[in-house]
């Protein structure tokens, strides 16, 4: 009985942990960005913030940009899928490894103040970019918060 019981908890608790990690799913990109992307998409699953993967991906788009090559608003798709996509597949797999989910004594997860420092670190490092690429930051923050998961919205989130 005790074994069933085991075993049913480590089922439930692996399903949820699976099924926040795939809340968010991973965009279809146009070929000059697939390869990066894939990259930074790995690295977010992982639970590891794609800062430096995110990087070769918008110095791509910027260059389309630059050079006048950007068709279909391809390059603002892939800033926007590091910018708000990667990050929320980090945001899961983030809450998904450790204890980083558990509530704390003060109701929090306890993966929360360093994940609120990842969230500044992300967004602050490509924010310069949004301009750029014909984006509001406040679209984009927006729509950030309203992917997050469970954990991920217990915490207190700020962009500044």
């Amino acid at each position: 009985m005790k074994s069933k019981m085991l075993l049913i908890f480590v089922m439930s608790f692996g399903l949820s942990g699976w099924s926040q990690a795939s809340n968010n799913t991973q965009p279809n990109l146009a070929t000059p960005y697939q390869k990066s992307f894939q990259a930074v998409w790995d690295t977010a699953g992982q639970g590891e913030m794609p800062i430096y993967e995110c990087g070769s991906v918008v110095g791509t788009a910027s260059k389309m940009v630059a050079e006048k090559q950007d068709k279909n608003n391809e390059a603002q798709q892939a800033y926007k899928a590091c910018y708000v996509d990667a990050f929320l597949h980090y945001s899961d797999s983030y809450f998904a490894l450790r204890d980083n989910s558990v509530i704390g004594e003060d109701n929090k997860p306890r993966g929360c103040m360093l994940f609120a420092r990842y969230l500044k670190m992300s967004t602050s490092s490509l924010a310069v970019y949004a301009d750029r690429f014909n984006l509001s930051l406040n679209d984009l923050n927006k729509q950030i918060v309203e992917g997050f998961g469970e954990a991920a919205s217990l915490c207190q989130n700020t962009f500044d």
